[in-house]
Formats: C-alpha cells, sequence, structure tokens
C-alpha cells in the first residue's frame, strides 16, 4: 500500500511560564491509502496535540519543534499559512473534540457548513445548501433543511457533535482525522457514524486517524493502532497484533481495564496505577516506568529502542531485550 501520510520524529512544545512542555515526543507513524489508523492512550498522552500538529492549528504557544509531516510527498511543516489554507478541509479534513468550541456561535450551521463546500469546491449557494441538506440528513438530524437556519446554541451537545461530522465529511477529504468523534453521542448514533465514516472510507477511499480512548470503537473500525503514552508511540501494530499478542505493559494495563463480554459479572477490572508523567521534565527513561510492575534499572535510566516483532508491529520495551528477565505476562487474559 502507498503511504499517503508520513509523520517521522515529530516533537510539539508549549512554551509556558513555568517551562517548556513537551507533549509530543519523537512520534513517528505512517498512514496508507484507504486505512484506518486508530491513535490511543489515556488523557494526557499527546493524541488530540499530535492531531492539531498534522493540521498546523496548535493554539499559541504552541510549536511544532521538529520532525516531518509528509503529504503525499510533501513536508506540511514548512509551509506558508495560505498554503495550509488551501489544504485544510479538502485534503485533510478534522472532526474536533469539541464541537461548542469549535462552531461559531454568531453563524448559522448552514452557512458553516456551506461555506467551506463553497470555497473550496467552487460551488454555487444552492449545490452547497443541497449537500449540506445531505449531510446532516446522512448523520442523523432531523428537519435538516429547517436546522440550516438554526445556531449552535439551538442544539444539543449532541447534536453539534453530528453537525461537526457533516461539516467534515461534506468536503470528502483524502484525510479524515477524528479526535474522539462519538463520545457525546448515544451508541445507536455512534453505530450510524462508525458507519457513514466507512462508507466514505469505500466511496471516496478516504484515509481515517481515529483518534479515541474507546478500545470497542478501535476493535470495529480500524485497521491498525498506534498507542501512545508520555508524548510518545510506546506500540504500533494491526488490530488483531495488539488485541491477542500485545508487548507493551501499558497496552495490557488498556486491555485489562476495559469490561469484556466473556468475563464473569463478578470480574473487577483492573486499573493503572498511579499517574502519566510530568511532561513539564519528562523521564529520561521509558515513560511508563512510575507505572509499570515489570520496570528494571534500564527502565528509568534510557528510553527502550523499537523492537520490530513483525512487518507492522513494533514496540519500545526493554522487556524484548534478550538479557531482561522472562515475564509471565497475561497476553491471554489482555486480549
Amino acid at each position: 500500500m502507498e503511504k499517503l501520510l508520513d509523520v517521522k520524529a515529530l516533537h510539539v512544545s508549549f512554551q509556558v511560564g513555568k517551562g517548556e512542555v513537551k507533549a509530543v515526543r519523537g512520534v513517528t507513524f505512517s498512514l496508507e491509502r484507504g486505512e484506518t489508523l486508530a491513535i490511543v492512550g489515556e488523557s494526557g498522552s499527546g493524541k488530540s496535540v499530535t492531531a492539531l500538529a498534522l493540521m498546523r492549528l496548535l493554539p499559541f504557544p504552541g510549536k511544532i519543534k521538529s520532525g516531518e509531516i509528509r503529504y503525499n510527498g510533501k513536508d506540511l511543516t514548512p509551509v506558508s499559512e495560505k498554503e495550509m489554507f488551501h489544504i485544510r478541509g479538502s485534503e485533510i479534513g478534522m472532526i474536533f473534540q469539541d464541537p461548542m468550541t469549535s462552531l461559531n456561535p454568531t453563524m448559522a450551521i448552514g452557512k458553516q457548513i456551506t461555506e467551506g463546500l463553497r470555497w473550496h469546491q467552487k460551488i454555487g449557494e444552492t449545490e452547497a445548501k443541497a449537500r449540506a441538506i445531505e449531510m446532516l440528513n446522512r448523520v442523523g438530524i432531523p428537519h435538516p433543511e429547517k436546522r440550516l437556519d438554526q445556531y449552535p446554541h439551538e442544539f444539543s451537545g449532541g447534536m453539534r457533535q453530528r453537525v461537526m461530522i457533516a461539516m467534515a465529511l461534506a468536503m470528502s477529504p483524502k484525510v479524515l482525522i477524528a479526535d474522539e468523534p462519538t463520545t457525546a453521542l448515544d451508541v445507536t448514533i455512534q453505530a450510524q457514524i462508525l458507519e457513514l465514516m466507512k462508507e466514505l472510507q469505500q466511496e471516496m477511499g478516504t484515509s481515517i486517524i481515529l483518534i479515541t480512548h474507546d478500545l470497542g470503537v478501535v476493535a470495529e473500525t480500524a485497521d491498525r493502532v498506534s498507542v501512545m503514552y508520555g508524548g510518545q508511540v510506546v506500540e504500533t501494530g494491526t488490530v488483531t497484533e495488539l488485541f491477542h499478542d500485545a508487548h507493551h505493559p501499558y497496552t495490557w494495563g488498556l486491555l485489562q481495564s476495559m469490561p469484556r463480554l466473556d468475563q464473569s459479572r463478578d470480574q473487577e477490572l483492573r486499573p493503572i496505577p498511579g499517574s502519566p508523567p510530568d511532561l513539564y521534565e519528562p523521564p529520561q527513561g521509558c515513560p511508563f516506568a512510575d507505572r509499570c510492575p515489570y520496570a528494571m534499572n534500564a527502565c528509568y535510566e534510557e528510553m527502550p529502542p523499537l523492537t520490530r516483532l513483525s512487518d507492522t508491529h513494533l514496540v519500545a520495551c526493554w522487556l524484548e531485550d534478550p538479557e531482561a528477565p522472562p515475564v509471565m505476562i497475561h497476553r491471554s487474559s489482555a486480549s
């Protein structure tokens, strides 16, 4: 498959009064044409900051310190804001996590959807309006013709999220970044939205980056998964590899903390103890070492290198070192 998006050694920092927050530290991943890549991890792992960096929409004082973001072979990190304006929406679209702050409260939602269509696709007002009505209907908003003239405050949180999804999908982008796209939706609408995204992918060959903490959504929709922790990718592989043969203790923890249909009702979930690292002063070694029950001296001293387990499966963990002690991990119980 051909790489549509290729991110290499991406570093993103926020310079604040207290110092420098190193939110993303050397993230590397690629996105193939027509595939869905899920980026998972708990809050503060750097998922959303990575997504905003791809769009060059980092809020002040965020800055890309180094690295490459290659789209169709072209590095987007040095391009002008004018050029990025033409890429956003039409080439790379994004469903933002918080629709209340992403929608303009002073503008009717119909105008917000048609504005991008008319600018990027050079179509008339009537055609743009028809497209907006079609997309609102497809994301499950009743009476879309009437809803076009309403404002964001007249919609519930879930309805605003659906409007955001309609805006992103209306442009038929080649890459769609979905940042927690179904968080505010009930399970029925969530299923409809995920199905809609699949349809767009099949019709247009769209590539999707799905940012989520919901491993059930990952299992249902993704082809590959990158697990982030402490601003770094600690494991990546296909859905089958991550769910059935995970190798990083953090991935084991994520899998063991989620409910399963085949487990006993009185079986307790296993939370991951401790808290994520302070990225004002990121750890010298593995960022998960303080919370890892298998941590060794090397884990605190140096970040482990990536170990290639297969053509698609990589992990950054000192347990993969030939000199590391064997660990009888609950891989079967985590799968």
